[in-house]
């Protein structure tokens, strides 16, 4: 501890007397460098990373490194700086970045809706492609009541199965995460290049960019496959191997980079047209992607003048405080080590249990529905009428299961005086709404 109050005591001096500038010394280069090093070096030691991690600070590259848990080249966790990295949805942003350029050379514009393209698609009148791009359109997140596997899916054959979605709200009233909005986008692109959209990217971004070592696992003319991460699970207790592609994903956006080419789009993206539509209103461009077994993120910050990638094929890291403390360190700010937990309950009066009694709908996890009941003097977690989890208190508010793992479940007093629920999972917090 006094060695980390002592490392934040300097970085936090340099900050004071030597504000970043456009051509960065080499003292504050060497100290994000110790500090991003220690960190993903502490969280590796805790077997909770296993990847890569690439960082500039003013064009300066800060770190490239690979973090093994298992060092032993045999063993299928085992990765470098050269492997690629499945990148799931960071190919949104990349989507994104396609619709900038069509709409630059006027091949559409993000204010025309998708009636063009489907005359058919039910209030395809009121449904813009800026809608599909920031979530805004009213279609769920995933194919609700499909039979069958999405993997199996063309297309056409979703984009046929869009348009019997029910919206959950009218066009540009609300957001909600839709996987669906995109595949629209996917295929409306596709449309207008005439060739799948995995062909889209390859040809449109990764071959003038020069990202040599990217491509798609579907659609391609030609596999770009020399290294591919493994993706890994924790389970019983232990790390295992899972598939890379499974039932539940679509196959139309499926593609794989490495850190070095996923930091050449980010410099590209830098630039206008792209900076000032993909920027967010914190002057920052990024996007995250995952699935079982794999994390990626891309970040850059166009005030501060940083980026970094982070790509994992072990996806026990703590995703979101992970992403939150790398840009601690780039802009010079506190942080703290990685350290292992041992969460202490407490007891609460039942009274306080029972404000959280009832059901929860979890939008995000496509309208999971999670009920909350007390027993012993603990929460018990049901998912249809089975129970799932005991969670004991740490606070008033937020409750745990396991006292090693950061995951939480948190009580929030809403607007109406009751309660809705933040579900940690995976390092990701997810929103559940009371029923």
């Amino acid at each position: 501890m006094n060695k980390l109050i002592c490392l934040i005591f300097i970085v936090s001096l340099a900050s004071c007397q030597s504000p970043p500038q456009n051509t960065p010394n080499s003292q504050e280069l060497d100290a994000i460098h110790k500090n991003l090093d220690d960190y993903f070096s502490a969280l590796t030691e805790l077997q909770e990373f296993n990847g890569v991690v690439l960082a500039f600070w003013h064009d300066k590259l800060v770190l490239e490194k690979a973090y093994n848990i298992y060092e032993n080249p045999d063993s299928s966790s085992f990765v470098t700086i050269k492997h690629q990295f499945d990148i799931h949805s960071i190919s949104k942003l990349m989507a994104y970045y396609l619709i900038s350029k069509l709409e630059a050379k006027g091949s559409l514009t993000k204010a025309q809706t998708i009636e063009k393209f489907y005359p058919d698609f039910p209030k395809g009148e009121a449904i813009t492609v800026e809608m599909l791009l920031n979530h805004r359109s009213g279609l769920p997140r995933e194919l609700l009541g499909l039979e069958g596997n999405e993997i199996d899916l063309s297309s056409e054959e979703i984009i046929g199965l869009a348009k019997k979605q029910k919206l959950l709200f009218e066009p540009g009233k609300d957001t909600q995460y839709s996987n669906i909005g995109y595949e629209i986008l996917y295929d409306i692109i596709s449309t207008i290049y005439k060739k799948p959209f995995a062909q889209c990217i390859i040809d449109e971004v990764f071959t003038p960019l020069q990202m040599n070592s990217s491509g798609a696992h579907f659609f391609a003319n030609t596999d770009r496959k020399q290294n591919l991460a493994k993706n890994h699970v924790l389970r019983d207790g232990h790390m295992a191997q899972v598939p890379n592609i499974l039932p539940d994903e679509f196959k139309t956006s499926r593609f794989f980079s490495t850190a070095s080419d996923l930091n050449m789009f980010l410099n590209e993206v830098k630039n206008e047209p792209y900076r000032s539509d993909l920027k967010k209103t914190n002057e920052v461009i990024a996007k995250d992607g995952g699935s079982d077994g794999i994390r990626a993120q891309i970040y850059t910050d166009l005030k501060d003048d940083f980026s970094f990638v982070l790509l994992a094929n072990y996806d026990e890291m703590p995703f979101f405080k992970t992403i939150e403390d790398v840009v601690k360190i780039m802009k010079h700010e506190a942080f703290e080590l990685p350290k292992e937990l041992n969460r202490k309950p407490i007891e609460l009066e039942r009274q306080i249990l029972e404000r959280y009694v009832g059901s929860y709908s979890f939008a995000d996890f496509d309208g999971l529905i999670l009920t909350i009941a007390i027993e012993e003097n603990k929460l018990s977690v049901f998912q249809d009428g089975e129970k799932i989890a005991t969670l004991v208190a740490e606070t008033e508010t937020v409750f745990f299961e396991d006292p090693k793992a950061p995951e939480s479940f948190e009580f929030i007093k809403n607007e109406v005086g009751s309660f809705d629920a933040l579900m940690g999972w995976k390092g990701i917090a997810v929103e559940g709404k009371r029923r």
